[in-house]
């Protein structure tokens, strides 16, 4: 049975198509109301009065007077016991004092009787809660409810799972609430009850990671301080390929914001309305790491009239390096018929001591990534062991990729984009010298060094600026003195005002656009104040937080175009020849603004293979952003990923691993590649595009938001590594080095902008 259909026979013989006729009749008279009340409104109702204003201006209500009985009626017809008229009829009366807060909402409550179970008993609950009760069958038999309340959702699960062997825990934060479903449902010994926090770590109250199938929460995901967070909770308590069952508000109601909603105001005042769209979910469930399935009513439904929704999601992978003993645990506790680990996991189960212990009977066969086990270990664990065998695609499809990358650039003259790139960099040397002299240096002759690198917050930074300036024939050394060749008139403000406004335009001209040489410009102008530590570079390149400058630098250059687009040919031809039935695993590591990830999932898309894209990077901000743009992948997810950091991912679980443009901010060059190198399958490959040469404007710009170095530029104070620290750096990381472009004579390899196609040796 389909979730659509488990409800719609919570339905009886009601007709759905009645219910927005209802509704309206409850939306009008609330509307009215709303229009009639005035007064003040207390700070911590602001945000309701916010949302009043927002609905009166969608509709005119017209003039307001005592509802009828077609009040009453309405909400018979929408399944609400008579308690719930009763009370908003009440709450349509007290509206002014409820908005100055001279009248308490719970104090209506309590004269009104149960109306908070009232609330949650209507054909839209019903029919939510009998969908929910059927995912929930489906899902497995350790099932964990958050906010259980007055029990609506928790008995419909457990009339479904009548006759199943199975767990369930009811939760709520209310010790009362609790004390109520040990009542009613505590005669089931399946059924346990317990007070718990949605918005404090599980673990801490006694939830281990992993521990269950299924996670149901009834409209009450809302309600938690920070939902990422909670989401994130959520994600860590599930087995692998658990799932989270949910119903939710996705848009205001004037009948709510006229009633219940008032107990949604706390104490410090809101900003906006607590509940999130149907986007903004979808949004926060794959940055918390799950992949969206199901949502319930279609937009087009009668049943969609009161704006509530039924949210499943999946767990997608397994939330870090479990030990052991937790994988043995999790085989037993689920009576797995068949599983899919690394081969190092593998090999640790045969050397657990506790896999005496452990009741395998129901696993039959365990399917392993990597390297060939060994007779021992087969012999040792006594289930079927088959290797999942690396994918040989051949590289036939390498030689190709040169050409398609050159397609990118079709149009482009070429020799006037380098040129444009030169006089770009000359311009910012040029102002290096000139931020020097408004910081009062070369003005009468030369200075020594340390005189140079007084005051200043970024001396390492500056030491490169001198290295560099004399080994363009800029700076000279004479007696201790660093000297500027040129003329003071060569770099001053006109004569770089001039500079720049030429730069732009040949970039313009070759590019298109003009986006990065702005960015540079705007830097070079507060030199001396980024040199001194009283300007922050970040709203530089994000200004008011915007994110189009950054975006500008990734995209409209020719050497990023061409790298992208190579990229993209790689993936697009590796996908073509991945078997069909097993998916391909890709990890993207600082995706940030998403320039590479753009041009990779349209490939993929069309590749008619499975795909799992995990979208990573550092900052919250561009997984926020990338979860929206990028929702009509649906097999894209998304978290958070720390390059100089040890990853909490499983190793060897990606089949690919991109890095586009990011490495060269990692402290450690050497052991982040290793670290990447490690999360790949046997045949995997490593991806990079990187510079490979010192670049200018770089070092008058986004150098003042790099971290210093602790590989092998920090002996010279270069920003990048060179190609043959780079090939290395692969090198040492047990990579086969297969591919790297631009190749030898092409126009764009002086400029240093690599990408480097590297693989996993295959050993069996």
């Amino acid at each position: 049975m389909s979730l659509h259909e488990a409800g719609l026979a919570a339905l009886g013989d009601l007709d759905p198509g009645t219910f927005p006729a209802a509704m309206e009749v409850l939306e009008r008279v609330s509307l009215k109301a709303m229009a009639a009340a005035s007064g003040d409104v207390t700070p911590r109702h602001r945000w309701l009065a916010d949302r009043w204003k927002q609905a009166l201006r969608a509709r005119t209500p017209g003039a307001y007077s005592e509802p009828g009985d077609e009040f009453e009626a309405a909400y018979a017809a929408l399944g609400f016991p008579p308690v719930m008229a009763r009370f908003h009829r009440e709450t349509l009366a007290w509206l002014p004092h409820l908005l100055d807060d001279t009248v308490s909402l719970r104090d209506l409550l309590v004269r009104a009787g149960d109306v908070q179970s009232a609330y949650q008993d209507n054909v839209f609950t019903g029919y939510l809660n009998a969908a929910c009760a059927e995912a929930v069958r489906q899902a497995g038999p350790r099932v964990l409810e958050l906010g259980g309340g007055a029990g609506l959702s928790t008995a419909a699960v457990l009339a479904a799972l009548r006759g199943k062997d199975y767990s369930y825990t009811f939760t709520d934060l209310a010790p009362l609430a609790v004390r109520t479903a040990e009542a009613r449902f505590g005669d089931d010994h399946r059924v346990s009850c317990r007070v718990l926090d949605l918005d404090a770590d599980f673990a801490g109250q006694g939830f281990a990671d992993g521990s269950v199938d299924v996670v149901l929460a009834g409209n009450v995901l809302h309600n938690a301080t920070d939902i990422g967070a909670a989401l994130r909770r959520i994600r860590r308590v599930l087995a692998p390929g658990g799932r989270v069952v949910f119903t939710e508000s996705v848009r205001d109601t004037a009948t709510t914001l006229t009633s219940v909603q008032f107990l949604l105001s706390r104490d410090e005042p809101r900003d906006r309305t607590p509940f999130l769209g149907l986007d903004e979910w979808h949004a926060a469930l794959m940055v918390a790491g799950f992949e969206p399935a199901t949502t319930l009513p279609e937009p087009s439904s009668p049943l969609a009239a009161a704006g509530q929704q039924l949210f499943t999601a999946t767990a997608a992978g397994v939330p870090g390096e479990w030990p052991a003993a937790k994988v043995l645990a999790h085989l037993e506790g689920s009576r797995a018929t068949e599983v899919v680990l690394s081969a190092a996991m593998v090999r640790a189960l045969a050397d657990e001591p506790s896999l005496l212990l452990a009741d395998l009977s129901a696993l039959k066969v365990i399917r392993y990534h990597g390297d060939e086990v060994g007779d021992a270990v087969r012999a040792t664990l006594g289930v079927e062991l088959a290797r999942i065998e690396p994918v040989d695609v051949g590289d036939d499809f390498l030689a190709g990729i040169a050409d398609e990358a050159d397609l990118e650039l079709d149009g482009v003259d070429l020799r006037a984009a380098v040129a444009a790139v030169h006089e770009f960099g000359r311009t910012a040397l040029m102002s290096m010298l000139n931020a020097l002299h408004r910081r009062g240096l070369f003005r009468g002759g030369g200075n020594t060094e340390q005189e140079v690198l007084k005051g200043v917050a970024y001396p390492r930074l500056l030491r490169r600026w001198l290295e560099v300036l004399t080994a363009e024939g800029l700076l000279l050394e004479e007696d201790g003195l660093l000297i500027p060749v040129p003329d003071a008139e060569d770099y001053s403000d006109a004569t770089l005002d001039r500079a720049w406004s030429q730069a732009a335009r040949a970039w313009q001209e070759t590019t298109g656009s003009a986006g990065t040489v702005e960015y540079a410009r705007a830097n070079a102008e507060r030199l001396p104040d980024l040199l001194g530590g009283s300007c922050d570079a970040v709203p530089l390149l994000f200004p008011a937080g915007r994110t189009d400058l950054a975006e500008a630098l990734y995209r409209e250059n020719v050497t990023g175009r061409y790298q992208h687009r190579a990229v993209s040919a790689f993936i697009g031809g590796l996908a073509r020849r991945w078997p069909a039935d097993r998916p391909l695993r890709v990890l993207e590591v600082g995706a940030g603004t998403g320039a590479t990830t753009e041009r990779v999932l349209p490939v993929l898309a069309t590749a008619g293979i499975e795909v799992d894209y995990l979208y990573t990077d550092v900052s919250k901000l561009f997984l926020d952003q990338a979860a929206v743009r990028l929702r009509d992948y649906p097999w894209v997810r998304f978290g958070r990923f720390d390059i100089d950091a040890d990853p909490a991912l499983p190793r060897g679980s990606f089949d690919v691993v991109i890095g586009g443009g990011v490495l060269n901010a990692a402290t450690d060059t050497d052991a982040s590649v290793r670290r990447l190198a490690g999360l790949l399958d046997t045949g995997g490959w490593l991806v990079l595009t990187e510079p490979t040469v010192e670049e200018f404007w770089i070092l008058t710009s986004q150098a003042f938001l790099m971290a210093e170095a602790d590989d092998g530029r920090s002996t010279t104070g270069a920003t990048f590594l060179t190609l043959p620290q780079w090939n290395a750096v692969l090198d040492g990381a047990g990579l086969e080095r297969v591919l790297g472009l631009p190749g030898e004579g092409h126009p764009l390899t002086p400029l240093g902008h690599r990408v480097f196609v590297t693989r996993v040796p295959n050993r069996t």
